[in-house]
């Protein structure tokens, strides 16, 4: 029986399930395209100009000349200010995944289950890591379960990787269901790369002083919209971090870490404003995406919402499936994320659709219904 390394004998076996890769054409090619992006989660309301100035000075100051500070000492001292806790609570890297991987290689190989429908990364992370990974299934509704509940699946684990929000479900992790993890399993991490950008949503970092098993990874990506500038930290009990970090060599830390430390904590408002915004503006999506013909959607608390493409016996569409679908609005100028191979979701008619102005939603709208409906 092959075990998927045939080709190329001793190299370890991968995650199969591998979800559409987002389009990222050749620089020379991305200035003049005119598309406008439903596919990312970042904010709707961009970057804040004082970031860019900021990155333009130190560009300008020769800061590329310097390697950047390993420990990020601004950035750190700043977000030990605004979450009321330790410098030594706080460990900087680049990617999301870069730091799941941070934590999953701390720990002894375990079983370790990771939240699907959810992204790939945490599959990979844990699984490069040398730990067995097993998925928690959410229901019908994407709901994370609690540790009992997948244990009454037949699915046990000795830790988790969770979201909070969860991509591309839109769903927020309730409390009672992470304290009933932190209870089961011997280290917790919880991706909360978004939760700035959500109704309502309250952050985990807090529990963090009282459960030394947890570790919360943040980012100031999608915040500050601005992914291709991976900036993202973990945050946990200063003896946790300290055990993390014997084992990351933080060269991944990029220098405009430290340009936008103080900024990231002057730029508050820009993420209430985008509080304010996406209170009405996400309820608003799903609303008016509901109304298109041959779309469910699922119920969304962040700026994203999770559809499906049925193209029911009974309804004349224009299109037959997500795939067509994708490729119409594409011709169209838009671009959505289509979830095909997203670990948790078994077949092609899943998508997800950011939500940004509300002058580019309505132009969304409005062809998907000319596509589908013809209207």
């Amino acid at each position: 029986m092959s075990n998927g390394c045939d080709a190329t004998p001793g190299v370890r076996a991968a995650v199969t399930a591998l979800p559409e890769q987002l389009l990222s054409p050749p620089y020379e090619l991305r200035t003049e395209m005119n598309w406008i992006d439903f596919s990312g989660t970042a904010n709707p309301l961009g970057t804040p100009p004082s970031f860019i100035r900021a990155m333009q000075a130190a560009l300008a100051a020769g800061e590329l000349n310097y390697s950047p500070d390993r420990e990020a000492h601004t950035l750190r001292s700043v977000l030990a200010r605004q979450h009321g806790l330790p410098v030594e609570s706080f460990l900087v890297g680049s990617t999301v995944g870069d730091m799941v991987r941070a934590v999953a290689q701390t720990y002894q190989p375990c079983t370790v289950g990771v939240a699907v429908p959810g992204p790939v990364e945490y599959a990979l992370a844990a699984g490069n890591a040398g730990h067995r990974v097993v998925e928690i299934t959410s229901p019908a509704g994407f709901v994370m379960p609690d540790p009992a509940a997948a244990a009454r699946h037949g699915v046990s684990f000795d830790a988790a990787v969770l979201a909070n929000p969860g991509y591309p479900t839109s769903r927020l992790l309730p409390l009672p269901t992470l304290l009933a993890y932190l209870d089961a399993c011997t280290w917790v991490v919880v991706d909360e790369r978004s939760i700035e950008l959500t109704l309502g949503g309250e952050s985990m970092v807090g529990l963090v002083k009282e459960h030394r098993n947890l570790v919360v990874v943040r980012s100031l990506c999608e915040p500050y919209a601005m992914p291709g500038i991976p900036i993202s930290y973990c945050v946990a009990h200063p003896d946790t971090i300290a055990q993390i970090a014997r084992f990351y060599d933080s060269s991944g830390v990029p220098m405009f870490a430290e340009v936008l430390g103080e900024l990231a904590l002057a730029e508050r408002e820009h993420l209430e404003r985008t509080r304010e915004f996406l209170d009405s503006e996400i309820p608003w999506m799903q609303c008016m995406l509901s109304l298109v013909p041959g779309i469910d959607i699922f119920p969304a608390e962040a700026n994203y919402v999770m559809c499906a493409f049925d193209h029911g016996p009974d309804l004349d569409l224009g299109v037959a499936s997500t795939e067509e679908l994708a490729a119409r609005l594409q011709l169209a100028g838009f671009l959505i994320r289509k979830l095909q191979g997203t670990p948790g979701l078994a077949n092609g008619k899943y998508f997800c659709v950011a939500v940004r102005t509300r002058e580019d939603n309505e132009k969304l709208i409005a062809a998907l219904r000319e596509i589908i409906a013809g209207c």
